[in-house]
């Protein structure tokens, strides 16, 4: 045998080394900023490692296929038939065997995780007694947890026995059979494999090296060759020549997979145990075989405790900095994205967002006013003309000075309405222009406001929607229009046009005196008309000629009546007003908001820098501990195979 190796070079020191490690984790997990089950799940598997780390038992783990001889093994190490053999055994936990001085004992742990011993009154109402007389051993006990429905409702199970398994200082762990398909078998069997220290792998030599266990050694046990003693089991099943044969076909292939100089024992624990319960057996014969095969395996186990406690250890670290590593990669990226989606939803320089949007408005109302403003109704010029036909209906054109009154008024009083009607609905549409870009103003202002606050990591109440005032709209100044119907009147009058004998200038001087302007075009078209001919025609001739008079005082007097720049103006004084109030009430909060917002990218940058760090760092770390581990593999002493 070779020396064993001091780990490191400092014997027991590799326990400092697991110890530095674990308290850099606890401190990087104290600064992650993980959510709370992700940092349990990491700091119980600290705990964990703590625990192993601590813990001086040697952990041997007994693997094997279904019906392989594990059972059977396991009771001759413990002289008695006490485990059920596995064609009964129905759990999917694993059992621990641990030492006790005195008298022997279980504990079971349920799926509700409620802890029961045997003996006691709440495991005998819970499993009841069996069917068979006599005392209620620990076997029965067994018999019930392992092989009835019972074992569904069973998460971990612990016998106590007086016998010292292995030399002492050891706990075996019998594992479920790896190659049964019901669910968790396999589980398990990998799980008990990274807590192994010292693997023992059962190899029934009449199914030898099977693609199952071949899977399992180049899996879960790769990282056990070194730690592993493989028991060839049921021997005696083999004819006596075909029993070397099948001693050097497993090594060869244990050889080829990479298991350097494998321990091989061969042995038929069921003769031995049946030879320990057999009264008078002497002499040489399985028993004292398998007594050799038990002494092999615990020198072997003595020898690689220190070595095997580290390997475990250090793997469940370097399990723990991958699963850190990861968690570290993990939180950068999403500390990544939420510094991405912070910067994408900024709020604007408030003040450019208040601007771009009295623009934006500004704008929307210079396109939309003008078109309200000319928007008359197509029926307006019609009824001033029905109106004027009215007015010199019948014999009222014979009434010169009456007829010339009327249609002055009626004139004068339809374009006023035309042109207060037009004041009206530009200021009304300019109102509906306001209420529209306020309350886009204020669902912009409040989901940029609300972004922000969210992702500054603060706690506040959208701010409340402004109320938009618009003053009634403006009475329209007619004196320009009075001033555009004189000019119109006179114009024409002086045309000539209507000149045409006494009656025009008499109908043109009465007309003058009734409505200044207008009066003189329309009395000098009723004075021409009346002068020279009879009531139906002077009619007609009038209504004929004093139509294009009204169109085109429409035209003119519509142009002259716009309201437009005073209802513009208004507009603007608006919308200014309604910037001013949410610059007052608003400026100082989202200054405010934008500096904690600033704080919040520099606290994710920082974050990210730090689980980046963190990640880096725990994948060197965990390269030196692989490292480490490798060199605990160095030097182990493994027997030679020995043949039955």
């Amino acid at each position: 045998m070779t020396e064993q190796l001091v780990v490191d070079g400092l014997g027991a020191g590799w326990t400092s080394v697991v110890s530095g490690h674990l308290r850099w984790i606890e401190g990087q997990l104290d600064g992650l900023g993980l959510p709370t089950e992700r940092s349990d799940e990491l700091r119980a598997r600290l705990l964990a490692v703590q625990a192993r780390a601590a813990d001086p038992q040697l952990r041997v783990a007994v693997f094997g296929e279904a019906s392989s001889g594990k059972s059977t093994l396991l009771n001759a190490f413990l002289r008695r038939r006490l485990l059920p053999s596995s064609a009964r055994v129905t759990t999917r936990t694993t059992t621990v065997l641990e030492y006790r001085e005195g008298a022997e004992g279980l504990t079971v742990r349920t799926a509700d995780d409620s802890y029961l011993e045997w003996p006691s009154a709440p495991f005998a109402g819970w499993a009841g007694r069996g069917r068979e007389a006599g005392p209620d051993t620990l076997e029965r006990a067994l018999q019930r947890v392992l092989t009835t429905a019972l074992a569904d409702e069973v998460a971990s199970l612990r016998v106590l026995s007086p016998v010292r398994l292995l030399g002492g200082g050891v706990t075996v762990i019998d594992t479920p059979g790896f190659n049964v398909t019901e669910r968790g078998h396999r589980e398990l069997a990998e799980a008990a494999a990274r807590h192994a220290d010292v693997a023992l792998v059962v190899v029934p030599a009449v199914a030898a090296m099977s693609l199952t266990l071949v899977d399992f050694l180049t899996g879960p046990l790769r990282d056990h060759h070194d730690r592993c003693a493989f028991v060839l089991t049921k021997l005696d099943l083999l004819d006596e020549d075909e029993r070397s044969e099948a001693v050097a076909v497993v090594e060869r292939r244990l050889s080829e997979l990479g298991c350097t100089d494998p321990l091989l024992l061969p042995c038929a624990p069921g003769k031995a145990l049946g030879e320990i319960e057999a009264v008078g057996v002497r002499g040489p014969g399985h028993l004292a075989s398998f007594l050799e095969v038990e002494a092999s395996i615990a020198q072997f186990a003595a020898d690689s405790r220190r070595s095997a406690v580290a390997a475990t250890t250090l793997g469940l670290l370097s399990e723990l900095l991958a699963a850190v590593e990861e968690t570290a990669e993990a939180r950068r990226a999403a500390l990544g994205r939420g510094e991405r989606e912070l910067a994408a939803l900024t709020l604007p320089d408030f003040p450019a967002f208040l601007d771009t949007w009295a623009a934006r408005t500004r704008h929307r109302a210079a396109t939309e006013l003008t078109p309200a403003l000319n928007r008359a109704s197509p029926h307006s010029r019609t009824t001033l003309e029905v109106k004027v036909g009215n007015a010199v209906a019948g014999e009222k054109i014979n009434d010169l000075a009456g007829a010339a009154e009327e249609v002055s008024r009626l004139v004068r009083n339809h374009l006023r309405q035309d042109a207060q009607q037009a004041a009206r609905r530009t200021a009304n549409r300019a109102g509906e222009v306001l209420s529209a870009a306020a309350a886009e103003l204020a669902r912009d202002f409040e989901a940029q406001y609300s972004a922000l606050v969210d992702l500054a990591g603060e706690t506040r109440t959208a701010p409340p929607v402004p109320p938009v005032v618009w003053p009634d709209p403006p009475a329209p100044d007619m004196s320009d229009i009075d001033r555009a119907l004189s000019a119109i009147g006179t114009q024409l009058t002086a045309s000539g046009k209507w000149r045409t004998g006494g009656g025009a200038m008499a109908g043109a001087l009465a007309g003058g005196l009734v409505v200044p302007g207008i009066g003189a075009v329309v009395g000098g078209v009723l004075g021409a008309l009346i002068g020279r001919r009879g009531p139906d025609a002077t009619r007609e001739q009038f209504l004929q000629q004093v139509s294009p008079v009204i169109a085109a005082a429409h035209e003119e007097i519509g142009a002259l009546a716009s309201c437009l720049p005073r209802v513009a103006d208004s507009l603007a004084e608006s919308v200014a007003a309604l910037r001013r109030q949410y610059d007052d009430e608003w400026r100082e909060e989202i200054a405010g908001l934008t500096a904690a917002h600033d704080r919040r990218r520099a606290e994710l940058a920082a974050g990210i820098a730090h689980a980046e760090e963190t990640a880096v760092a725990a994948r060197r770390r965990r390269d030196e501990v692989a490292a480490l581990r490798r060199r605990t593999s160095r030097n182990v002493p493994i027997p030679r195979s020995r043949d039955q």
